[in-house]
């Protein structure tokens, strides 16, 4: 006799397939001819008597008479094995949604906004146990701890009820769901955060001093801009009034007066005021009149956009800062184009021509979106695919592939993520003025939209400089030294501009909000500083340039928060494993209760299966 197969199986595999093979009978018993039913009662009675026995051999002989009966007599039919595989899909559709709705998920990273913590197609691990237990599929929980979330540590949040375009999503194909997102948690409820130099300043709901962000090994390399664009979200501006947002609340708005004309006013303490009568300004508000939106202009194009002749001076490039937005002092860009392009807060503006030194160090430390380059034209790298447009800028004799910068490093990006180190003659490293311009106008945007003309005065790409402590920083790095002549010029320069017009604002280091006695000055932040409102948490992504987060839909509420990165699996490197974060504790209420609970899941089945393996299964 011939059987179906010769391979011996281990006796916990005979007593599986023998239940099998038993439960497909007793199904089809009625359907089969007397002796064939007593031909399967004797062997699967001795099949029963050999597994009670443990006897390997004997079973394996057995089982494999029953496999060819099975063969021959209980043959499924297309509707048997759909049934089955709808149950089995059902019943692991069941048990991915409860893991990884509550337990734990694998990541993939689609975009940028977390570099360098996080770059596109990592791969990571998440917990969804660090503070809580979600109820799966709602932004609730079963339990939540807010001690436990951690300022400085990476979060999971659902785009439920935040005010982002597209956040529709389908999980596992099939139901309808809430994209995620990830960003870092920077404050929590009570907290009024102000931004200076690049770091971030706060007390919390008690009024004690933020001590999160001093020193922290996650904030040494990144920067925190209390914007994306000076405009913010602009609502209105086809109705008699502009209303202008950052971090989603109303700062500030322009009312067209038909008799004064446009008209200034300022949300303070929940109440429209006229700007005119109160000491603060729209720049005042969380610190934007610390920071500067900046490109890098030729000469050809200092003298289109108007910059006098005795401020061209020595330089290789120039560099333009657009400062101190206002609404009517600057006045506001009120043209249809303006209004129709979205540039619409006025701003002070500053040049400061630079020398081979300076623009050498823009490019020892230039960094750059991930950007694919194809046939002498780049875009900026997406997910599903590279898209090129008319807008998409010269590249010329960059060879196809895709590209990064980071830290002045340049990286070819090859398979599943992987970077690769550019040699030093790859033409990127060219570090002629018109390629470092190219690169800094460029780099987070890649579009021609950028290029500053007297057709784009305002359109700036997002990149941003600040004062810290007397230095003038430049993509995070200080570009010009406190006592660098100048620096000392240009301040110079600031003044005498400040003191020909009184309205005119200067762009310095306005020092970090600190009392005479260097503390913190608590009242300053608590009055110019964003506050947390109750229930909701501000998330920051690390790329400030390229990342949609608080300062574009507001804050998270608590309910959306579903857990937190452990570790970066892929790609292979010195970023691989725990992420750069704030520590989020091991042992906590809700993971030792998820854990606890799939542990007496797991004990339960495996004593059940220990204890049915010893009995009978022919005379269950």
């Amino acid at each position: 006799m011939i059987f179906k197969t010769q391979k011996n199986y281990r006796i916990g595999k005979c007593r599986t397939l023998a239940r099998q093979y038993f439960s497909s009978f007793k199904k089809r018993k009625k359907k089969l001819a007397p002796d064939t039913i007593k031909e399967f009662e004797t062997n699967f009675k001795s099949l029963d008597e050999a597994l009670l026995r443990d006897d390997v051999e004997e079973s394996n002989v057995l089982l494999r008479k029953i496999e060819l009966l099975s063969d021959q007599h209980l043959q499924k039919n297309l509707f048997d094995y759909g049934f089955e595989l709808l149950l089995a899909l059902a019943f692991a559709l069941i048990i991915a949604t409860i893991v990884r709705q509550m337990w734990f998920e694998l990541y993939e990273i689609p975009t940028g906004s977390m570099r360098p913590t996080f770059e596109e197609q990592d791969r990571l691990t998440v917990s969804k146990t660090s503070f809580g237990i979600n109820v799966p599929f709602t932004t609730s929980h079963f339990y939540f701890d807010p001690d436990l979330v951690q300022r400085g540590g990476v979060i999971i949040f659902s785009g439920e009820n935040i005010d982002l375009p597209d956040t529709d999503t389908k999980y596992f194909w099939l139901f309808p769901a809430k994209k995620r997102y990830i960003k870092r948690l920077i404050g929590k409820p009570g907290d009024s955060l102000y931004f200076y130099g690049g770091k971030i300043y706060g007390v919390d709901k008690a009024g004690n001093a933020i001590a999160d962000f001093e020193h922290a090994p996650w904030s040494e390399k990144l920067e925190h801009i209390p914007f994306l664009t000076f405009d913010g979200k602009a609502e209105g501006v086809d109705r008699n009034q502009i209303i202008f947002k950052q971090m989603n609340l109303p700062l500030a708005r322009i009312i067209n007066d038909s008799y004064k004309g446009p008209v200034e006013q300022l949300k303070i303490d929940g109440k429209w005021k006229a700007a005119d009568s109160e000491k603060m300004t729209y720049a005042d508000f969380f610190g934007l009149r610390n920071f500067a939106m900046a490109r890098l202009l030729t000469l050809k194009q200092a003298k289109e956009l108007g910059y006098p002749e005795e401020s061209l001076k020595d330089g290789v490039l120039y560099l333009e800062l657009a400062h101190h937005p206002g609404l009517t002092q600057p006045p506001a860009n009120l043209d249809p184009q303006s209004l129709r392009n979205g540039y619409i807060v006025g701003t002070e503006k500053s040049l400061i021509p630079l020398g081979k030194k300076e623009i050498d160090a823009l490019m020892k430390n230039m960094y750059t979106a991930r950007f694919v380059v194809r046939n002498n034209h780049a875009t900026r790298y997406s997910a599903d695919s590279a898209h090129f447009s008319s807008w998409s800028p010269d590249f010329k004799g960059v060879p196809d592939g895709t590209y990064e910068f980071y830290y002045g490093k340049g990286k070819k990006v090859g398979w599943g993520g992987i970077l690769y180190d550019l040699p030093t003659d790859q033409p990127l490293y060219n570090d002629s003025p018109e390629n470092i311009q190219r690169l800094y106008n460029y780099g987070i945007d890649f579009l021609t939209a950028k290029l500053p003309g007297v057709n784009n005065k305002n359109n700036f790409p997002h990149r941003y400089a600040y004062f810290r402590e007397g230095d003038l920083y430049l993509m995070g790095v200080p570009v010009i030294r406190k006592g660098d002549p100048l620096l000392v010029n240009f301040e110079k320069e600031e003044e005498a501009k400040a003191g020909k017009d009184v309205s005119y604002k200067p762009f310095k280091d306005y020092g970090p909000p600190v009392d005479e006695s260097g503390h913190l000055n608590r009242d300053f932040i608590r009055t110019y500083g964003v506050t947390i409102p109750d229930g909701k948490y501000l998330v920051l992504g690390d790329n400030h340039a390229m990342s949609a987060d608080s300062r574009v839909f507001g804050f998270v509420p608590e309910g959306n928060l579903e857990g937190t990165p452990c570790f970066i699996l892929w790609p292979p490197g010195e970023r691989m494993g725990p992420p750069l974060q704030k520590a989020y504790p091991l042992l906590t209420i809700p993971r030792l209760l998820i854990w606890g609970i799939a542990g007496a899941v797991f004990l339960i089945l495996y004593l059940l299966y220990r204890r049915r393996a010893k009995r009978s299964f022919y005379k269950d």
